[in-house]
């Protein structure tokens, strides 16, 4: 309930001081989109203070050009319309229902009719029923009615309202200007107390964050200005070939108005389609005005932007939506421009501070699970079908030691952690163990058919087949199935497996051990207590023969293993690894190594 209320309380703050907070975070985005140009003009040797000064006096050139560029343009195309009077008030008569003979002044016609009948009768309805009120009661004269005209507004009264509609945005533009201004002489010394507030101790979580941060929004912003660049400058040379006046003037708003998601591309083409339908006559030229912006959308949203943009901002499209409904209800249509920079921040710092965890889970490109976990909570739901699926799904995309690797070592080990936790019943950590071996095996028969296809003078693909390598569990259910998972995939390299059952005593193990000749014993073991069964194990086998080779797998452990190896060491194990391609590539080394002496 604490943090909703702070969260709460954080969103009231944003909302109540947004004449401050405003200018401040667009600054802070055009700090970052300019920070680079200011940073390339120090390398030429020019001093802070004159590359800041720089960079703002041609950031003002270009707003002002572009500004009044966009106001001479519209006022040319307010001056062209009245040459386009006629075909305006066609349209209008179209659209309104006025042209006469026509489907929609019928129907309109009709409408009209009938509600000037229900009118009427209304009407003769309140008559008579005025006329029986007026002869039941006397006469009165009743009161006079005052109407009050307020004064014509003098100039000081005109002055003190345009002047506060426009020096408001004036105002604020300076003050960004400002913002902007300071944060570019000062960045390094921002940054440095940014870095501080996150704590002393965590310089290299902030620098981490910081430097995330500011290289995925710079990207953004710089890859959003090249889409839009690239999209406004068709629009106007398009318009242009159609003859639509104010070419220049759409293609300058369709660029800066995409910078508005969602909404923004919208009213760029709205502005010019609507002004097609007065200027052209009849629909040919206007459909053509639609196809073209209808064109660019879809070559700038599949082609363009994927390419230029990838992963920069880090966002899902649920979170870009809800990123987008948040800061517009907060902040308006500046909310809605600033949205996405925005929400990165808040991505990116949940990446490195647990405070803001929850916004990278819910709003980032990210997987919400990993493999492992999705694989495990199918597993829990009993979704055996589904389960299935993401292992097939997973083993023709990466392979079969990446499955056992990546996806059910892990979902294994976590099923063991939550048995002994007390969290699954016998029954659930049964039916677990129970579709996990179903899978494996069937991976088994795969390899089996894979192994019988091949013709018999085909290679194998290895030369160690002379040696047989002994694939142990430690001691449970779930040593023994990483055992046949590791003895699978070590077969799939040609390696001749052999594997042994979690039943078998100790005496049976190393009786096991003398009659097949073993070159290599692998102990499967898996978290939690896979390093006290490991070494059990170890013991009895070093016991009766300290030369007999031990690769230990420790499977998906986390933790010291520099102090796991030293006791897996004294207890009689060669070597120590955590992975399944680990362990292939020390086996195999084993293996060929032996194969060298032999020769």
């Amino acid at each position: 309930m604490t943090r909703i209320a702070a969260g709460l309380l954080v969103i009231a703050g944003l909302y109540l001081a947004q004449s401050v907070l405003i200018p401040i975070a667009i600054a802070i985005l055009l700090s970052f989109l300019l920070a680079p140009v200011a940073d390339g003009l120090e390398r030429f040797y020019l001093p802070r203070i004159a590359s800041v000064i720089l960079v703002g006096v041609l950031s003002l050139t270009l707003i002002t050009g572009v500004a009044s560029l966009l106001v001479t343009q519209a006022y040319e195309v307010a001056d062209s319309l009245p040459k386009y009077r006629q075909n305006i008030e066609e349209r209008m008569r179209f659209f309104t229902g006025d042209e006469p003979g026509g489907v929609i002044d019928k129907a309109t016609k009709t409408i009209k009719k009938a509600r000037k009948e229900v009118a009427d009768e209304n009407k003769r309805k309140q008559q008579q029923q005025a006329a029986a009120e007026s002869d039941a009661e006397p006469a009165d004269d009743g009161p006079l009615s005052v109407v009050i005209h307020d004064p014509p507004p003098t100039g000081l009264d005109l002055l003190r309202t345009y002047a506060g509609t426009i020096l408001g945005p004036v105002g604020q533009a300076a003050l960004v200007f400002l913002f902007v201004i300071f944060m570019l002489f000062q960045r390094e010394d921002l940054r440095d107390r940014l870095i501080r507030l996150m704590g002393p101790d965590r310089l290299d979580v902030a620098t981490g964050a910081i430097d995330d941060a500011g290289s995925r929004i710079s990207r953004y912003l710089l890859m959003q200005l090249i889409i839009n660049v690239t999209y406004g400058l068709p629009v106007a040379i398009g318009l242009w070939l159609f003859g639509l006046p104010g070419a220049l003037l759409w293609g300058l708003l369709a660029a800066l108005l995409r910078f508005i998601p969602f909404l923004g591309p919208w009213l760029a083409a709205s502005m010019p389609i609507v002004l097609s339908l007065a200027v052209f006559e009849g629909w040919y030229w206007p459909l053509g005005v639609i196809g073209l912006f209808v064109a660019l959308e879809l070559f700038s949203n599949n082609v363009v932007e994927p390419w230029l943009y990838g992963s920069s901002t880090g966002l899902s499209p649920m979170g870009v939506i809800l990123a987008v409904v948040f800061w517009s209800a907060l902040w308006g249509l500046v909310g809605l421009a600033v949205a996405i920079p925005l929400t990165v921040c808040l991505v990116v710092a949940g990446r490195y501070l647990p405070q803001f965890e929850f916004f990278t889970i819910l709003l980032s490109r990210d997987p919400a699970l990993t493999s492992a976990e999705r694989f495990y909570q199918r597993l829990l739901a009993g979704d055996q079908e589904e389960a299935e699926d993401l292992a097939h799904d997973h083993l023709e995309r990466h392979g079969l030691m990446s499955l056992y690797d990546r996806v059910m070592v892990p979902a294994l080990h976590l099923a063991e952690r939550n048995r002994h936790a007390g969290q699954l019943s016998a029954d659930k950590v049964q039916s677990i163990l129970e579709v996990m071996t179903a899978i494996v095996e069937d991976m088994g028969e795969r390899q089996e058919r894979t192994l019988d296809s091949h013709k018999p003078g085909d290679s194998p693909p290895s030369t160690n087949n002379d040696y047989v390598v002994l694939c142990l569990p430690a001691r449970d259910a779930a040593d023994e199935l990483t055992a046949i998972m590791f003895a699978q995939v070590l077969r799939a390299t040609g390696v001749t497996v052999e594997t042994g059952s979690m039943r078998a005593l100790s005496g049976e193990v190393v009786a096991r051990v003398d009659a097949t000749a073993t070159a290599l014993v692998c102990v499967s073991a898996l978290p939690p207590g896979a390093v006290s069964h490991a070494r059990y194990l170890c013991l009895r086998l070093a016991s009766h023969d300290a030369s007999l080779p031990i690769l230990v797998g420790l499977w998906d452990v986390t933790g010291n293993l520099e102090r796991m190896s030293a006791r897996l060491t004294e207890a009689g194990a060669n070597q120590v690894v955590t992975t399944f391609e680990d362990g292939v590539d020390r086996v195999r080394r084993r293996l060929s190594s032996l194969a060298r002496i032999s020769d």
